[in-house]
């Protein structure tokens, strides 16, 4: 038996867990060694996160945010939160008589990582909800509704429990709203790998279809989509390093356009929370 798995049984104290998850905690002691809060971090969150989607180079990343924070350097959570929209076939615009279950639940789950990450001992600044203004769906109709876009701010605003904060992307980076702007934008070459964009195209064509989209459609907005991210994505690596994203979007495809083409190298710390099978979107 090798010491790394000597000191992880040691830490289990003779708890059985799946293969999966005991070479997800051998990650964690080769990076750190046996630090106990840093273990005991990792099994929450392997109860807390759908399975399979962090890779373990964010695993190896969360493993040095953990070991280097402190009072003086706090953990910093932070969820991005897009607009809710109406749906339906020719329907546009935004909901003005409340938020999707999705942002609800997302705002849950930022509110749990953060409690339980004190709870177990981490210094923590207050999570941060960013609400994603830019690049909105159907741009060319939605603007004409721009202010339901601030009614449906107000009412995410109106869910946000005391002690996270809420921030505008336009007010917090507001060279990125000069960029981006409403419409989004198209870059070429698309800054996301093909395997990615192809990948965001299939899994886009159920929710697009409830707009009654067509194909070309479809595509044309998931290279905005993706130009649009993947350009949020590098800013945030470079102005909040060491912050751990909780993603919350439905489509977890699209997370990796957030770190571009460094996906499968220096990908953004990302974690995927679990969903309730009983929530809507």
């Amino acid at each position: 038996m090798t010491s790394i798995n000597k000191l992880l049984n040691k830490y289990l104290e003779g708890k059985r867990i799946s293969k999966e998850k005991f070479d997800d905690l051998k990650i964690v002691i080769k990076e750190v060694g046996y630090n106990k809060k840093i273990l005991d971090w990792f099994s929450y969150l392997q109860e807390y996160e759908v399975v399979g989607w962090r890779p373990k180079l964010v695993t190896k990343k969360l493993c040095q945010i953990l070991l280097n924070s402190s009072k003086e350097k706090p953990l910093e959570f932070y969820a991005l939160f897009c607009p809710s929209y109406k749906k339906g076939i020719d329907a546009y615009g935004f909901r003005t008589d409340d938020v999707g279950n999705t942002s609800r639940w997302g705002i849950i789950k930022l509110s749990e990582i953060v409690q339980k990450s004190r709870e177990l001992g981490f210094a923590c600044k207050p999570a941060r909800a960013i609400f994603f203004n830019v690049a909105l769906e159907q741009p060319e109709k939605s603007m004409s509704k721009i202010e339901d876009l601030r009614k449906n701010i107000e009412n995410l605003k109106g869910y946000i429990p005391k002690g996270m904060s809420f921030e505008l992307l336009s007010e917090l980076f507001p060279f990125l709203f000069d960029t981006i702007g409403y419409r989004g934008i198209k870059i070429q070459p698309c800054p996301v790998p093909q395997i990615t964009l192809n990948r965001i195209i299939e899994r886009g064509k159920k929710f697009y279809k409830l707009f009654g989209w067509k194909s070309k459609q479809i595509k044309e907005r998931s290279e905005v989509i993706a130009s649009s991210e993947a350009l949020v994505g590098n800013t945030i690596r470079y102005l909040m390093p060491n912050s751990i994203m909780v993603y919350t979007p439905t489509m977890l495809e699209r997370a990796q356009v957030y770190s571009g083409h460094k996906f499968e190298t220096d990908p953004l710390p990302i974690i995927f929370p679990k969903r309730d099978e009983n929530m809507g979107s």
